[in-house]
């Protein structure tokens, strides 16, 4: 280190030379460093950053005139050497995956462990001389001579290290390019070119003693892949492709518009949606779900199972968003890969209420039609039943009749007709009063049906006087069903408010076709039947085909 004394410098073109490149690249960091975010920006800045330091330990080697002075400069250079091409493929993975965050401080401390051990051999290496061997020395006795450098197992190790990484590097871009086509596939082809050049550069020198000015070309030719890099950004528009859709998709759109990762953090948002969140910056890389305002709901619906693309999100006081959720995929050879996801926000607090207000009216619509409908059969059932007994009245009695006969007609079929009268009934209600009579009227009914057919009419058509059609049956078969209805009213005692009451039924059953072919005729015959039973001592049912009857 005593060789370095400022005594032993001396100023020379080549200095001047790379000191230029140093300000050129240091003004190209710089400008970098105010373009629009791209993937990987940070990174590719540290990169170039490393090409700084080494590219500074070149030029003060070529400034020193000591072999002392020079060879410790040499080994100063090594952490630029090293983090170089790591820090290179950093950039290229990021970049091809669309990775916009700062790298993390871990990330750069694993980055940084390999560069500093490099670097701590290299100082050391007076005292073992691995790294170079003794028999590096000045390839003339000029003062200033470059070192003619002899490399040992140390180096080779390093570069082993370097060339990993390079190797990477180029495996990332080539793969990255058989993934895409087009624009993408070029570009990607222009990065693996840029990236050849300075490993070309430093193989020549490693192994075949190629040097500038007797040193390592690498640095400066890192220095030309930079300026490769700006005329992609300037000429090729590189990294252009994402600010201008950017601006046209995102910056220009009136609705909220967010871009999230993997791990649901936004790396992107438009003015409206940094308005609607009221979000000052910094914002990116801050998770969806701590998101002012409607973050929450955002970070539920990501979250969810729904596979519907649209869902609706009520955000406080009372608006309302349809919210679409895009996957972003980056198609690699057959697969594709997800990179995030697309968040659309359109508000439509007004179409919701009116459809709001639409849906409640519809449901009052629906509320007074169904209504209007149980009125209307409350009504239809108010015109043809008996309000006592709830059975059919007569005006009921002709459409269901018809129904009926034309159906035996079609069919060839028999249809019956019962007319049934409570025996004594006046007598009943002068005895116990019209209340328990109209018990007795209700339970006969009730009874009636119970024992009927869900076919079978029946019908209150006077006072107490029903009348049951049977389809299907002859007059004998309507005889024997309502002698049995006959016996068993009969026998069963009837529960009313004046205690148990005792009452029975005298009927007459007409059919069609053996007593006529019409209403009228069959109900006389059927009304001059129950007259007989009545006339022979009633609770019987008489069959007007032959003025027959059945005793109960």
């Amino acid at each position: 280190m005593s060789d370095c004394s400022w005594s032993s410098w001396q100023w020379s073109p080549e200095v001047s030379l790379a000191l230029a490149v140093w300000v050129g690249i240091g003004g190209l960091i710089v400008w970098i460093a105010r373009q629009s975010n791209f993937p990987g920006k940070y990174s590719f800045m540290l990169t170039h950053a490393a090409s700084l330091w080494w590219i500074l330990a070149a030029a003060a080697e070529l400034a020193a005139q000591l072999p002392g002075c020079k060879m410790f400069l040499a080994a100063m250079a090594w952490p630029g050497i090293v983090l170089m091409p790591s820090l290179w493929a950093l950039f290229l993975w990021q970049y091809v995956n669309s990775d916009y965050r700062l790298p993390k401080a871990s990330t750069l401390a694993r980055v940084s462990i390999a560069p500093f051990i490099f670097w701590a051999l290299a100082l050391t290496n007076p005292w073992h001389h691995l790294f170079y061997t003794a028999a590096s020395a000045p390839v003339s006795s000029e003062p200033g001579a470059p070192i003619a450098y002899q490399h040992g197992p140390l180096f080779y190790m390093a570069a082993i290290y370097v060339y990993g990484f390079m190797l990477a590097s180029t495996g990332i871009l080539l793969h990255a390019a058989l993934g895409s086509n087009g624009l993408y596939r070029r570009h990607y082809l222009a990065f693996v070119l840029v990236t050849l050049i300075p490993w070309a550069a430093n193989i020549s020198y490693v192994f075949f003693q190629r040097s500038l000015f007797g040193f390592d070309p690498t640095p400066f030719t890192f220095a030309l892949s930079l300026a490769a890099f700006i005329w992609l950004i300037r000429r090729a528009q590189l990294f252009d492709v994402i600010p201008l859709a950017r601006h046209l998709l995102l910056e220009a759109l009136p609705d909220p518009v967010l871009v999230i990762d993997r791990q649901n953090r936004v790396v992107d948002a438009n003015p409206a949606a940094l308005q609607l969140a009221d979000l000052p910056k910094p914002w990116q890389a801050r998770a969806v779900r701590d998101w002012p305002g409607f973050g929450s709901a955002l970070g539920e619906l990501i979250n969810s199972e729904n596979d519907s693309p649209v869902s609706i999100l009520k955000l406080e006081p009372d608006r309302f968003y349809e919210a679409r959720v895009m996957a972003i995929k980056h198609r690699q050879r057959r697969q594709a890969q997800t990179l995030g996801k697309m968040i659309y926000l359109r508000e439509i607090t007004d179409q919701h209420k009116a459809q709001l207000q639409l849906s409640r009216a519809l449901a009052l619509s629906k509320e007074r039609l169904r209504t209007i409908s149980q009125l209307h059969e409350e009504l239809q059932a108010q015109a043809i039943r008996d309000p006592l007994t709830r059975l059919y009245n007569r005006r009921f009695l002709d459409e269901l009749f018809t129904r009926e006969l034309r159906r035996a007609e079609r069919d060839q079929a028999p249809l019956a007709l019962a007319v049934i009268d409570i025996d004594h009934f006046k007598a009943l209600n002068d005895r116990y009063g019209h209340p328990v009579g109209d018990e007795v009227l209700v339970y006969i009914g009730e009874f009636l049906r119970t024992q009927l057919r869900e076919s079978d009419g029946i019908f209150r058509i006077g006072g107490e006087e029903f009348l049951v059609i049977l389809p299907g049956l002859t007059t004998e078969q309507a005889q024997q069903r309502m002698s049995y209805i006959c016996q068993r009213f009969a026998q069963k005692p009837i529960t009313t408010r004046e205690g148990f009451v005792s009452a029975s039924f005298s009927g007459g059953v007409a059919a069609f076709p053996s007593e006529g072919h019409h209403f009228q005729a069959l109900m006389d015959k059927a009304d001059a039947a129950l007259y007989q039973a009545k006339a022979e001592g009633r609770n019987r049912i008489v069959r007007a085909s032959n003025g027959a009857y059945a005793k109960p």
